[in-house]
């Protein structure tokens, strides 16, 4: 099976949007309300006007797989115009499509699913740091990017530094290139805050802050045994991977050494960001799932070892059908 989706061909592409509807059709099944946290108020309001326009039963379910889709057909755009892996293929949108719906929590639209677009956009515009004529560009842009993922996700302040490692890495130190990412972060802050402002609602924008000041940033995870079953399968395909990221480094163009690096410590905070979450970490995973999909695409990308990564894939398949339409 996963010898279909080691190219990048229309066919593996339909592979794909064929494989997100039927790995995500519990949504129709097996239906369950859930209680979604609401930390801002531009995800308040985002989230209320779905409700007022709600067109249909499954709208929720349905915009957060159209949305999960669209996520992955970014990450191989990001995976094939940056040469992140030795081969262009749709095993990363692949794999982000079934990290992201490894449990039912997953298959409903979150602020969290929302706020991962921008982190995913933030990674490729910080790709192309390196070499460029115009770096203060790629900073600004990226800093716009996580401050219109904080409207809707006051954790994602954690990615902060996640900007200003990248931005040291890819350039040199320099103090305007950190300055113009924090300008970048306010500007959205700053226009939603007038719009409240004008509809007398500056207090509440300005009292949700408080939230992120006052919470705590490390929660245990907290998973049974019966969440972890799919962990099995996924942490030896990640070992090998990281092992062969580590052997392969120094073959690698310096452009693709220096943005690997870069999605590493994406990985750091992806964990950092399971940890933070206040809803749990199922939530969280919505950000680790962006590097750690790539990571497992570097494995299965290979043709060596064919019976035991599809052993470890359908392993992971397994676990998920278990969680959607056995568990309990």
């Amino acid at each position: 099976m996963l010898e279909f989706f080691r190219s990048n061909t229309l066919f593996s592409i339909i592979g794909l949007v064929l494989f997100t509807i039927l790995i995500r059709l519990a949504t129709f099944f097996v239906p369950t309300p859930f209680e979604i946290e609401l930390h801002t108020p531009f995800a308040q309001v985002v989230f209320d006007w779905l409700k007022d326009h709600q067109l249909f039963s499954f709208q929720n379910q349905f915009l957060a797989t159209t949305l999960i889709l669209t996520q992955a057909l970014l990450i191989n755009y990001i995976s094939s115009s940056h040469d992140i892996l030795y081969k262009n293929s749709v095993l990363p949108g692949l794999f982000y499509v079934l990290l992201n719906s490894i449990y039912t929590s997953q298959l409903q639209l979150s602020p969290q699913l929302l706020s991962a677009t921008f982190v995913i956009l933030m990674f490729n515009r910080l790709c192309y740091l390196y070499e460029s004529t115009q770096p203060l560009f790629l900073v600004f842009d990226s800093g716009i990017l996580l401050g219109l993922g904080l409207l809707l996700d006051y954790d994602m302040i954690v990615y902060l530094p996640f900007i200003l490692l990248s931005v040291l890495y890819m350039t040199s130190f320099n103090l305007r290139y950190w300055l113009v990412a924090l300008f970048g972060i306010i500007v959205p802050a700053y226009f939603l805050g007038v719009l409240f402002y004008l509809t007398d609602h500056l207090n509440d924008f300005l009292h949700s802050f408080e939230f992120s000041f006052t919470k705590s940033y490390y929660h245990p995870i907290g998973m049974n045994y019966k969440e972890g079953i799919i962990w099995f399968f996924i942490a030896p395909a990640f070992a090998l991977s990281a092992l062969a990221l580590q052997s392969n480094f120094f073959k690698n163009k310096v452009k693709t050494r220096r943005v690997q690096l870069i999605l590493l410590v994406l990985l750091l905070f992806g964990i950092i960001s399971v940890l933070a979450e206040n809803q749990g970490y199922i939530y969280g995973l919505a950000f680790l799932s962006i590097p750690l999909s790539l990571i497992l695409a570097n494995y299965f990308i290979r043709s060596k070892r064919k019976i035991f990564k599809e052993i470890l894939f359908f392993g992971m398949l397994g676990s998920i059908i278990y969680y959607h339409y056995l568990s309990k």
